[in-house]
């Protein structure tokens, strides 16, 4: 009599490893999973060369350098501001100073009309609750956006250790302020970088006292001499902003550079191994930041935030070979990009420029 458990048995003696499994299953060894994402090898790996070589072929940057050659980081400098400041003037946006004079017209034409016995207040200046500050221009990339121009060119234009302990002095004497915003270039990149962030923490032990951001581009991670910020930013309770420009390797690479794209997600993961963006983890807050590839608004924020969540995801999956691998963080910020003089007058004459659109 034939039976299916006899036909079953029979087909089971048929594969090629029938027999040969211990049962000493502990002892198996598993092929490893896909380390497309976690790229170890990757730390410890400069992005600089690759950067400058880039450079060597961009015709906006060859500009850059020129004019760092020419005149000087300091002019250069002045002359950016100057740019930006034209293009707001084009956009009807006063000055500062010229805006407060504006207000304090308005309020002494506003109090003169009131009766002598009436209550008016001067217009005061508020206490101060941010501060953000521009730690210095290097930065191991050249992206198309950025507003200033950093690059592994811009090795003069540094905050000084003297500067720093002004600030510190400063937050000190300051208690309104609760938010450290630092940007760069690449903050983490100028030495000074931990001394602030860590004094600074020293001052104000608290998060609800002082919270820290560090505007990070993640291929930082990666630069020889950092392989332990991740850990020195979560001691120190500093929250991460980190810039993703899209979830697209082809659109990041595009805009930041050849390979950013794979050295960020590494970096977004590795941030994730130690807690950072991590759902209930409000010590380790890790947002992501998007701002638009060219001439256009961004989309919605929370439908972008998803989107992100569910590209990412996909793309994970599909190299680890795991069904519940995820990227995480906090919130997406959506960034506004910044038209600037002379380009903006040559975009709207029907021109382009592939230095247009700054972030902002």
């Amino acid at each position: 009599m034939f039976s299916a458990e006899t036909s079953e048995a029979s087909n089971a003696q048929n594969l090629p490893d029938y027999g040969s499994t211990p049962i000493e299953i502990d002892q198996i060894e598993l092929p490893s999973i896909s380390k497309k994402w976690l790229r170890k090898d990757l730390f410890g790996q400069t992005l600089v060369t690759e950067t400058l070589e880039n450079l060597e072929t961009d015709e906006d940057f060859q500009q850059t350098s020129k004019r760092l050659t020419d005149i000087g980081a300091a002019a250069m400098t002045k002359e950016e501001r100057t740019q930006r400041r034209r293009a707001l003037e084009d956009l009807g946006v006063p000055d500062f100073l010229t805006l407060v004079e504006e207000k304090k017209r308005e309020h002494d034409k506003e109090s003169s009309s009131l009766s002598s016995g009436s209550d008016t207040k001067a217009m005061m200046r508020k206490s101060p609750s941010l501060l953000q500050i521009n730690i210095g221009l290097y930065c191991n990339q050249a992206c198309g956006h950025c507003h200033v121009e950093s690059s592994p060119l811009r090795k003069e234009e540094k905050m000084t250790s003297e500067t720093v302990a002004r600030i510190l002095t400063l937050l000190k004497n300051t208690p309104s302020i609760k938010t450290l915003d630092i940007t760069g270039g690449a903050p983490e990149l100028n030495e000074n970088f931990r001394m602030l962030v860590s004094m600074a923490r020293e001052l104000r032990p608290k998060i609800s006292d002082l919270e820290i951001i560090d505007r990070c581009n993640l291929t930082v991670l990666q630069e020889p001499g950092q392989d332990d910020l991740v850990e020195f930013l979560a001691e120190n309770k500093v929250r991460v902003v980190a810039s993703l420009p899209c979830y697209s390797a082809g659109n990041v690479d595009k805009q930041r550079g050849n390979g950013v794209f794979d050295r960020s997600i590494s970096a977004l993961l590795a941030f994730n191994q130690i807690g950072y963006g991590m759902e209930g983890n409000e010590h380790l807050k890790m947002d992501l930041v998007y701002n638009p590839l060219g001439a256009f608004l961004p989309p919605e924020q929370k439908s972008l935030e998803a989107k992100y969540k569910v590209s990412i995801a996909a793309l994970l999956r599909d190299y680890s070979h795991v069904t519940a691998m995820f990227l995480h963080f906090h919130c997406i910020e959506t960034k506004l990009n910044y038209p600037t003089y002379p380009t903006l007058t040559n975009h709207m004459k029907g021109g382009t420029s592939g230095k247009l659109w700054y972030s902002f």
